[in-house]
């Protein structure tokens, strides 16, 4: 899946170590718990070798399971519960809403189109009273915070010519080869923005101008859900990448922090 996540390109980790890269394959289901461990670890080996770890990514849940040690132990699971569910929302109900009922702030944490995500926490509240409340803290990964906060047409601009490289670059074969491989759409993988509708329109339901617009629009989205959610972590310190260097701000901010 390298075209449809951006994944760095090979000069790009000839320059710098990266980690968790190919890692799992498309037909694997990878969660935060996996990735909080394998996360771990290559902090642990990067330590070990007196090296500086610089951990980049948006999404939020999995970034807090790395950096703040949320215990996923706590978060249960039940597997005719969540069996039960998905048969429901396959007959209509309105799961999104059932989890906004129970649990309020994990529903601001998902998007009511990604209805697996939707299940998953709405499974989690019904066991737990809420995620939210229940989620135990283990050890925490000291760390300095930065976040980017460019001005919203700036970000909406290059939202826009991401997708539209993302086809230039050949995204559309990449979905096309996943599909051929009969890669189950219900797994996360398949989540990831944009495949579902490069998956429609290679099905001749909508044009590609329509996949396009659709990919931009839940990009934009989710990039409103990421600011509402590290908005609520005051440990971050902000900069607009457009006038500040956020290679400098860095630099800058180990050292005050050192």
């Amino acid at each position: 899946m390298d075209v449809g996540t951006a994944k760095a390109s090979a000069a790009e980790r000839a320059r710098v170590p990266h980690h968790l890269i190919d890692v799992a394959d498309p037909g694997e289901r990878y969660d935060v718990a996996r990735y909080q461990r394998e996360a771990r670890a290559a902090l642990a080996d990067i330590a070990g070798r007196g090296r500086l770890a610089v951990v980049v990514g948006g999404t939020g849940l999995y970034v807090r399971a790395l950096l703040d040690g949320l215990d996923l132990a706590a978060v249960p699971s039940d597997p005719e519960l969540r069996a039960r569910l998905e048969r429901e929302a396959a007959a209509g109900a309105d799961v999104y809403a059932r989890l906004r009922e129970i649990d309020p702030e994990a529903a601001s944490r998902v998007d009511p189109r990604n209805r697996r995500r939707v299940i998953r926490y709405l499974e989690a509240s019904l066991l737990t009273g809420g995620v939210s409340a229940r989620w135990r803290r283990d050890e925490a990964v000291p760390a300095t915070k930065i976040g980017l906060d460019p001005p919203r047409p700036w970000l909406a601009e290059r939202i826009e010519r991401r997708v539209r490289d993302m086809v230039a670059a050949g995204v559309l074969d990449e979905a096309r080869a996943l599909a051929e491989r009969g890669i189950d759409p219900r797994l996360p993988s398949m989540s990831a923005h944009g495949y579902v509708h490069w998956a429609a329109h290679l099905r001749g339901e909508i044009p590609l101008e329509a996949a396009m617009a659709l990919t931009v629009r839940d990009t934009k989205a989710y990039s409103r859900r990421q600011m509402t959610w590290f908005r609520g972590d005051p440990a971050i310190r902000w900069i607009d990448p457009t006038t500040v260097d956020p290679l400098s701000f860095a630099t800058a901010a180990l050292g005050a922090a050192a």
